[in-house]
């Protein structure tokens, strides 16, 4: 063993955390508490906020906005990637005319800035042995993997959590399954992901190493209990 490999082995783990659409890295961070209480000797958790400002996306007290696990108590309403059909129709909110959420867009918008800011992270606070994604934050990492070539350097294992395959034929994804370690973590009463999304996702990920845990809640972390499996699962 070299001695940057030892190096690397000794220190904790460093963590790329990706949220969800209309949340930010606050708000991401607080709903993985559990996870990092239980990793804590083992890793580090740095949290990034999204390139794209969704504020006024959704009312405060709309359904969809605490199904995709956001909250009116975040400090900020961020994504990774927009809808290319509301930049076409001029939707805004999901009230309006044409409206198409981001996750069920087929042309997504905004990408390359969220890949640059990902690639600036990456040679600020890199370099990363994992990723944690939550639903569009989790398609966000497969992506980043794919586009940012620090991640696929150093990445040897990612948690994704409700993320779905892209359907924009465009958006970048890895041409072969990628040779890292993957988690695949989804909610059985899950309302807004198919199980069908969360399997193609996992497609891009080697067979032989990746695994899924499914629960019976909806679309959210089940921050306790997948806390526990994790602390086995990533020494495993």
């Amino acid at each position: 063993m070299d001695r940057a490999t030892s190096e690397r082995d000794a220190r904790k783990k460093r963590v790329l955390c990706l949220h969800g659409f209309a949340q930010d890295a606050a708000t991401f961070r607080a709903k993985t508490g559990a996870i990092r209480k239980a990793l804590k000797s083992k890793c580090e958790f740095v949290y990034l906020d999204g390139t794209h400002d969704v504020a006024g996306a959704f009312e405060a007290s709309s359904s969809d906005l605490r199904a995709m696990g956001a909250t009116d108590e975040a400090s900020a309403s961020l994504a990774w990637f927009l809808s290319g059909e509301n930049r076409a129709s001029g939707a805004t909110k999901s009230t309006d005319a044409g409206w198409t959420r981001p996750a069920l867009s087929a042309a997504y918008d905004g990408w390359e800035g969220s890949a640059a800011s990902i690639r600036k992270m990456c040679a600020e606070c890199g370099p990363f042995d994992g990723i944690v994604g939550f639903s569009q934050g989790a398609t966000a990492a497969v992506a980043a993997i794919a586009d940012v070539e620090a991640l696929r350097a150093s990445v040897s294992f990612v948690v994704l959590v409700a993320g779905f395959e892209p359907r924009d034929p465009n958006f970048p994804v890895p041409t072969t399954p990628l040779a890292v370690k993957s988690l695949h973590v989804h909610g059985d009463k899950d309302s807004l992901v198919t199980r069908e999304r969360v399997r193609a996702l996992a497609d891009h990920f080697d067979a032989n190493r990746r695994e899924f845990w499914f629960h019976d809640g909806s679309h959210g972390v089940p921050s306790t209990p997948l806390a526990k499996f994790v602390k086995s699962w990533i020494d495993a």
